[in-house]
């Protein structure tokens, strides 16, 4: 490859929401057994979800945690269902 051509970076893959719901309405899904993505956690691989009676976060290491809500996330409006 010359000097005056380069490689174009990966693209990364990024959610489009058509519309966002707050912390509320992202609970109520995840009752019904949804699962909710929080636009500020960039990765779309880091999900909320109800692990039969736990509300838990998927992350993008895997693995499966206990949400331990902040009030960040109860002011959250920024909410989309995947």
């Amino acid at each position: 490859m010359s000097e005056k051509q380069s490689m174009s970076p990966t693209p990364v893959k990024t959610i489009e929401p058509k519309y966002t719901i707050d912390f509320l309405e992202a609970m109520r899904q995840i009752a019904e057994g949804k699962k909710a993505h929080k636009l500020e956690w960039k990765d779309k691989e880091f999900y909320g979800f109800l692990n039969g009676e736990i509300l838990s976060l998927h992350k993008p290491d895997g693995q499966n945690y206990q949400w331990i809500i902040s009030l960040g996330d109860m002011k959250g409006t920024d909410y989309i269902i995947i």
